[in-house]
């Protein structure tokens, strides 16, 4: 039964409009792929927590994606081969961006008229983490120390004012063990700079212990972060948390603001108490740990839409660092393309890149921040061959594509009016003439427009988390996304 049931299944039945915005809804990562192994689709959730967000996942190889992990191949592939069902493979994944997860993930193969068609995989995530050397046991979480945090100070490029102040702070606040709060766009090095501050800190001996908040289902993380006893629940077992594992060292907490308020309560009182207590435990354990916590938005703006409590803000934040994005230091882009090109290079020398491209560079606003450079570098270099100059030519196609998206977005927004006239927006009250026409509903529009592409773009393309945060239904923004005409691009 098993067997017609999937072979009745192909990639059209599980990648059509009304699947996928099913798919875009779920807590649970989606991504189907073809008999090739070329990714078809990947639901928002897994792009983010996997860092996809502004990295052309469509049309990619799987195996250009994700690389094997303590593995002979990824189960996606295995999946693909086999043609037989994994299910709750419990494994963890590693990603090109070198970020390792623990999951547990259904892979479904996927036929046409008795062949291989494909696979769609259904992940859940236990726990996360980066640069990992090593992980003591399939279930256990990875510490990292500092023979595997990768980066230090050396490793922030650029002489802008602003960066400069910001690793100044770090630098004095690395020499205590206070709590350190780190904000900025994704794709800017917040995690550089949390690594840089254990690495010259009195703990740098000691465990740096990573956790991703927004990659763990809300039901699991409070046992991964203090711990769990047998018995607890169904099929708890005795499990230190990441506060014990990182005990003398560091604790990162990654996308800080996705962590559920109720859960910030407990989180605050274990600072301020420095004790721990598993969950079903009646005992208190005494902990040193220093917390450095990461945010994708200002701190601000997180308690004033009630995704940060303001007492923990104040716990978290003794010392405070805003780490500016790409396109407000585009001074510094000719040396982080240097430096990219000496990382990326291997053995050849003497790249460079044309000036043309490099006025593309400056001109552009890099809404992936220092990531997306850096990848794209990466994916030129590839494309360039035997050549050793970076054109137009042998840049990945999707940066064309980015650079008309920007240009059409910052075009000036302009309405039709009823005898077929475009109108410009107006910017105030007092631009308006009496001889205007002004087209109350097309305005209202424009303006709801702008504000669902923005929203979108802060939730990485995540419908649910944008309605929640626009206070709609999901099905509610779907609605308005499609009578609007929004497209991914325009965000």
């Amino acid at each position: 039964m098993d067997n017609l049931y999937v072979n009745a299944v192909s990639i059209n039945d599980v990648i059509n409009p009304q699947i996928t915005a099913i798919w875009e809804m779920l807590s649970i990562g989606v991504a189907v792929v073809d008999a090739k192994g070329i990714c078809l689709f990947m639901n928002s959730i897994q792009r983010k927590i996997d860092g996809f967000t502004n990295f052309p996942v469509i049309g990619t190889h799987i195996t250009d994606l994700y690389v094997p992990f303590e593995i002979d191949c990824i189960p996606t592939i295995e999946c693909l081969q086999k043609g037989e069902p994994l299910l709750k493979k419990a494994y963890w994944y590693k990603t090109v961006s070198n970020y390792v997860f623990s999951s547990v993930t259904d892979f479904i193969p996927l036929f046409m008229d008795g062949k291989k068609d494909g696979v769609i995989a259904f992940t859940t995530w236990v726990d996360s983490t980066s640069f990992p050397e090593q992980i003591k046991g399939k279930n256990q979480v990875a510490n990292r120390t500092i023979s595997d945090t990768h980066y230090t100070f050396n490793n922030l490029i650029g002489h802008d004012r602003a960066l400069e102040e910001a690793i100044s702070n770090a630098r004095k606040a690395s020499r205590s063990h206070v709590s350190v709060m780190i904000w900025g766009e994704s794709g800017t090095g917040k995690e550089i700079f949390a690594q840089a501050i254990h690495a010259e800190s009195p703990r740098h001996n000691k465990p740096f212990v990573a956790i991703n908040c927004a990659a763990i289902p809300e039901s699991l993380l409070e046992g991964i972060l203090f711990g769990t006893t047998m018995g607890s629940y169904t099929g708890a077992q005795d499990k230190p948390g990441l506060f014990e594992m990182a005990e003398g060292g560091t604790l990162l907490l990654d996308e800080l603001n996705s962590m559920p308020l109720g859960l910030q309560a407990k989180l605050l009182r274990v600072i301020q108490e420095q004790k721990i207590r598993r969950i079903g435990s009646p005992v208190e354990k005494k902990i040193d740990v220093r917390v450095i916590s990461l945010m994708n938005e200002s701190p601000y703006v997180a308690i004033e839409n009630q995704r940060l409590r303001t007492d923990l803000f104040y716990r978290l934040s003794v010392v405070g660092i805003a780490v500016p994005p790409l396109r407000e230091r585009k001074s510094d882009i000719p040396l982080l393309v240097q430096a990219f090109i000496r990382r990326r290079g291997d053995d050849r020398k003497g790249v460079s890149v044309d000036d043309e491209v490099m006025h593309e560079f400056l001109g552009y606003d890099w809404p992936g921040n220092v990531r997306e450079l850096e990848h794209l570098i990466e994916g030129s270099l590839i494309l360039l061959g035997e050549e050793r100059v970076i054109t137009r030519e042998t840049l990945p196609s999707y940066f064309d594509q980015a650079l008309k998206r920007q240009a059409s977005k910052h075009e000036k927004p302009q309405l039709e009016g009823p005898s077929g006239h475009h109108l410009e927006v107006p910017l105030e009250y007092r631009s308006i003439r009496r001889q205007d026409v002004i087209p109350l509903k097309a305005k209202l529009q424009a303006y709801e427009r702008q504000c669902i592409c923005q929203v979108l773009k802060v939730s990485g393309g995540n419908v649910a988390k944008a309605a929640h945060m626009l206070d709609l239904t999901a099905p509610g923004l779907r609605y308005r996304i499609k009578l609007l005409g929004i497209r991914e691009e325009d965000f």
